[in-house]
């Protein structure tokens, strides 16, 4: 990127930004500064901001290579290193700085503007305590060797080492016993960390317990719905949110289920059984090659928009994906922002899936989301609330709903919407059990490993399906150890059945008007993080509402649909 598109004006050329010492220097700066006026501190967060994004994107640049190579000792050691001794310092300096902003009378009288910005410092300023820093990187550091642990899982399997990732493609298969041989294989993969992962997990929640009551919270998950700037709902709402997808969604997903059992003439339908087509035909495979996929999600884009289509290409160009599996590569996908640059990155585990269809086009979304920001001034209003961050993905993936075509003939297109829209109802009932059962764990930080074994069975059986686990209920007892949210982002999964309820909204404009959901969808995009939640679904011609209100006529248009689809 050449360097004049985003000049640096207040951090210097050249700073070394993972030696803390230089870094602390150019804080120090901004704390001796004066706030006399609205325009210093104007002035003020625009250099903070400069000098923030800079000091971010080293720490993304180091944890992309990390996750991108795992088992390179070099890239986990200089990722630690920024974790250890620059992170800590910085949680210091961010809230000596944000005291000193409060502090200024001028700021009381900034423009509406900063309305947003000025809640969330209220807030970080509320819940900081310096006795949680070392808790937090200690915190980290165990979130890296979870990640590193699921990294290092390979099995044997069709005459070489695979990934689990790699096996998923197995569980398509039409021949019943090879997916029941690839499933238990990665079933019991999965179970030999089992004691490795339980044994973080405890230290996790007695960290975070801690964390929580130093902050003068009740409970772990009080002090989350600060940290995550949950401002414009509850942990009441989440509740509500769990009985109404108890309520509206998981019939229909038993139903479902059920039907499948009856299409593939099975007695019972078995864990293996529900990712194969129940009618015998052969998995979706949308492509060969990563070029395929990267050249038919880029054609997508362009009939979604064709500015989204040039931003995508910008991407290929600089080289900011990294998007097949390998052994090594952490586990899952994510975007990024490298924020000096002010550009995204995509990370994921291709395979070539249906599912990395959506993968793709799903993070796609939230690159879209960061290029439609970077005029933004503010490093705080370039990214939004993660519940609306998860609407610009997801929308994004139903958008494209009507492009499949660009991946399969017309009988496969129609296999992969009936597809993508039962696993909508599949999705949503499991960000309900994973968000419950969170709620369980840090309501109960004293808890037993066999109590939480119990929980997420009381869990499964409140949101999950009508398979027959028969013979493998240890394996089902720890199927949460897959989803790495628990563990590396805790609390932050609700967001996706929110945003999942937004997008949804976005889609079913569409279908009345194209043209203008893109253009609505868009718009809520640019604002960024400088509105409420509610403003900011507005904007993207949606609800901010996830109560049985909202969710019974979307659940009642994808059941149309779906009836629709040959």
């Amino acid at each position: 990127m050449p360097a004049e598109e985003f000049p640096l004006r207040f951090v210097p050329a050249g700073l070394d930004l993972g030696d803390w010492p230089a870094v602390e220097a150019q804080y120090r700066r901004l704390e001796l500064r004066d706030l006399n006026t609205t325009a210093d501190v104007e002035q003020w967060l625009a250099d903070l901001s400069e000098l923030d994004a800079a000091v971010n994107e080293e720490e993304q640049v180091r944890y992309v290579a990390m996750t991108c190579q795992t088992d390179d000792a070099e890239r986990e050691r200089r990722y630690l290193h920024f974790v250890e001794n620059v992170a800590p310092n910085l949680k210091r300096w961010h809230d000596r700085l944000d005291r000193k902003l409060l502090a200024a009378p001028a700021a009381a009288a900034l423009p509406p503007h900063y309305a947003v910005l000025l809640r969330q410092i209220r807030n970080r300023v509320d819940i900081f305590r310096e006795e949680n820093v070392a808790l937090q990187t200690e915190d980290e550091k165990l979130r890296t060797q979870y990640q590193k642990i699921c990294a290092a899982m390979t099995v044997q399997f069709d005459g070489r080492e695979q990934t689990l990732q790699q096996m998923a493609r197995y569980l398509e298969e039409t021949d019943r016993p090879r997916r029941q041989a690839a499933w238990e294989l990665v079933a019991r993969r999965r179970i030999a960390d089992r004691d490795a992962i339980d044994d973080l997990y405890d230290r996790m929640v007695a960290l975070r317990d801690r964390i929580a009551r130093n902050a003068g919270c009740s409970d772990y998950r009080a002090y989350m719905f600060k940290a995550l700037e949950r401002f414009d709902y509850t942990p009441a709402h989440c509740e509500e949110f769990h009985a109404a997808v108890e309520a509206v969604v998981v019939p229909l997903k038993r139903q479902m289920q059920a039907q499948r059992c009856r299409d593939m003439e099975l007695d019972r339908l078995r864990p293996w059984d529900l990712a194969v087509d129940p009618h015998g035909r052969p998995p979706l495979r949308p492509f060969e090659s990563e070029t395929e996929l990267l050249d038919r999600c880029a054609a997508a884009f362009q009939k979604v928009h064709p500015e989204l289509a040039a931003q995508f290409d910008r991407m290929r160009r600089e080289k900011l994906l990294d998007l097949s599996s390998r052994k090594g590569k952490a586990p899952g996908g994510y975007m990024t922002n490298f924020e000096r640059r002010r550009l995204p990155f995509i990370f994921m585990n291709s395979v070539g899936r249906h599912d990395d269809v959506h993968t793709m086009l799903h993070e796609a979304g939230h690159a879209f989301h960061s290029f439609a920001v970077r005029n933004e001034p503010l490093i705080a209003y370039r990214s939004a609330p993660m519940e609306f961050n998860e609407v610009a993905s997801m929308a994004m993936e139903l958008l494209c709903e009507d492009h499949l075509g660009l991946f399969y003939g017309r009988e496969d297109r129609n296999r992969a919407l009936r597809d993508d829209l039962e696993d909508v109802v599949q999705i949503l009932c499991w960000i309900a059990a994973v968000d419950a059962f969170q709620h369980w764990v840090y309501l109960h930080p004293a808890h037993s490993r066999a109590d939480r074994a119990a929980a997420w069975r009381g869990v499964m059986t409140r949101f999950g399906g009508v398979e027959d686990w028969s013979g493998y209920e240890e394996f089902r007892d720890w199927l949460w150890h897959r989803q790495l949210h628990p563990f590396t982002v805790p609390f932050y999964y609700i967001e996706y059945g929110i945003a999942q309820l937004g997008a949804l909204q976005v889609w079913l404009n569409s279908r009345r008007d194209y043209a203008a959901a893109v253009r609505s969808y868009r718009n809520g995009l640019a604002l960024g993080g400088s509105r409420p939640l509610p403003e900011l679904f507005a904007a993207a011609g949606t609800r901010f509402d996830f109560t049985r209100n909202t969710l019974e006529p979307i659940v009642a248009a994808i059941q149309a649909e779906l009836a629709r689809i040959p």
